[in-house]
């Protein structure tokens, strides 16, 4: 219950965000404040929302990217403009690494016998392997790359979130509980790609922004075997669902 107030927190707080977004950028073209650089404040808006999605989850170069992003807009405004963007890129990238080393590494959230357990990975490349899981597992990431190796035994939730990086999911030996199971995908602006077994029978409910989702293969259609509905969210990025 937590985790769907949570979930359509976020909903109504991106949804606003976007809503905003848009009425800046028709006030832009209607000229109707030209002393204002609308569409820099309207940028602005979706980066104080990735941050404030980053800072939810202590993750540091989430924080930092957008203030860099934020400062090259603004440079003028702020004093900076004899520094080079890349350099401001690049500072802020840095501090943000600097921070995480400092405060912390990312964490894979898994779920095992309604305890909540915290593995840690490096964020860049990282390769972990999970299983001994039961029921349910739950996945972020934002920056760089991963990969996750699932097998959970009679599997009846899952969450998978992805930021801006990259992250692929394989649940090769995962089991779906007899009455069914529900998987929950989040992309925003980044790349997810899953790849589940083809004998799975598998229900999937779509919802994607200007990014695109596309499925490879086909699932099982025995009426026989438990239906995994799996429901996809995506932004901006790219959502590919692999059945082999």
């Amino acid at each position: 219950m937590n985790n769907m107030k949570e979930k359509k927190g976020k909903n109504i707080f991106a949804g606003i965000v976007l809503i905003a977004f848009a009425a800046i950028l028709f006030i832009d073209k209607m000229g109707i404040y030209p002393e204002l650089p609308m569409l820099k404040i309207g940028i602005s808006l979706v980066l104080v929302y990735v941050m404030f999605s980053a800072l939810r989850k202590l993750e540091f170069v989430g924080i930092t990217f957008p203030l860099g992003l934020m400062a090259c807009m603004f440079s003028k405004e702020l004093n900076i403009d004899q520094v080079s963007p890349w350099i401001i890129i690049l500072v802020s990238v840095l501090i943000g690494a600097g921070l995480t080393m400092i405060f912390g590494k990312s964490k894979v959230h898994v779920y095992k016998d309604g305890k909540h357990i915290d593995f840690k990975y490096d964020g860049n490349d990282s390769v972990t392997e999970y299983n001994d899981g039961e029921d349910s597992f739950s996945i972020e990431n934002s920056f760089g790359s991963c990969t996750r190796y699932i097998s959970v035994k009679d599997l009846k939730s899952g969450h998978m979130e992805n930021g801006f990086g990259s992250l692929t999911v394989y649940l090769n030996g995962t089991t779906i509980d007899k009455e069914g199971a529900t998987i929950s995908t989040e992309n925003g602006f980044g790349e997810l790609n899953v790849y589940m077994p083809k004998e799975y029978r598998v229900a999937m409910h779509t919802e994607s922004g200007f990014g695109k989702v596309t499925t490879h293969g086909t699932p099982s259609e025995d009426s026989s075997l438990p239906i995994l509905h799996l429901n996809i969210e995506n932004g901006m990025g790219s959502t590919d669902i692999y059945f082999e």
